[in-house]
């Protein structure tokens, strides 16, 4: 799944793009794509002619702030991503009309949901699991989103003091507490791996033994890996593209996400290993990633 960096990038390839633009209309290969009473024909009047205000995140989600009382909330899910191109309608399949990526990637050819905006142009969802969540939402509600109401803080946003209050009487092992979204948001799989590979903190570490040295440099790592990451354009593990339909580049400088049995890279003699833990897998380095 897209996390933070991805999401980001996202946002500000779409902001530069859409900004001013209007909605001509909406097309889904299935009512169920637009998760939305009514489906696309009512959510279709809805939009219809609106000019987009405002591109923002909160979390992995994606809002489109339009004119009038209502707002585009989309989660991209596991497999999704969002891109901005040129299209046109073949035989009621989606194809790109230029020569670049958006075109010959397979990754950017499962197209569920296209936008149609005023310059031509189209916002289309890649989504090959189908997971993905087109609504609409009112704007006074978006805070009280069930998705969103209960989230903990933006890591990019947070300052230190904040952050160390956030591990007061908390309990549970670090990499699963930092990618609970309900602690802090927007950390999965990867970057929980590449924060504490840095820190030098095993996965299994307990939060209730981290002193005040360890809690900064969790936020150091969290803060610079995230920023370089996003300015890298994400990681491209799987589906994930940015909205030119191109890989991000930030998976080539992993130091420890899918590093099973490679040497750790800060040339300690360590093997990197992997884990399962809460169900998901952890890659470590057993030299100087310690136990506390």
């Amino acid at each position: 799944m897209p996390e933070l960096p991805e999401v980001e990038t996202t946002v500000r390839g779409l902001r530069k793009k859409l900004l001013g633009l209007r909605f001509r209309d909406v097309w889904s290969d299935r009512e169920k794509a637009v998760r939305q009473a009514g489906g696309v024909t009512l959510f279709n009047k809805a939009i219809k002619g609106k000019k987009v205000l405002k591109v923002w995140r909160r979390a992995k989600f994606i809002v489109i702030d339009i004119e009038g009382p209502k707002s585009i909330f989309i989660h991209q899910k596991i497999s999704g991503h969002l891109m901005y191109g040129r299209y046109k309608l073949i035989g009621g399949v989606w194809k790109s009309t230029g020569n670049n990526a958006l075109k010959t990637d397979p990754k950017n050819q499962h197209i569920r949901v296209v936008f149609n905006l005023s310059n031509g142009y189209q916002m289309a969802l890649s989504d090959v699991r189908r997971f993905g969540k087109v609504m609409l939402v009112d704007d006074k509600a978006v805070d009280n989103l069930k998705e969103i109401s209960l989230l903990g803080p933006e890591p990019l946003d947070i300052s230190y003091e904040e952050f160390k209050k956030l591990f007061d009487k908390k309990r549970g092992r670090i990499k699963q507490v930092i990618m609970d979204p309900y602690f802090i948001v927007g950390i999965g799989n990867i970057y929980a791996d590449e924060i504490l590979w840095q820190v030098g903190l095993h996965p299994t570490s307990r939060v209730e033994n981290l002193d005040a040295k360890y809690i900064k440099k969790i936020y150091i790592a969290m803060q610079e890996i995230l920023k370089l990451s996003i300015k890298l354009k994400g990681s491209s593990m799987d589906d994930y593209r940015t909205p030119t339909g191109e890989k991000g580049s930030y998976q080539n400088i992993h130091k420890a996400y899918h590093r099973t049995g490679e040497k750790c890279l800060k040339k300690d003699g360590g093997i990197m290993e992997r884990l399962v833990l809460g169900g998901r897998s952890g890659h470590f380095c057993p030299v100087h990633q310690v136990v506390k």
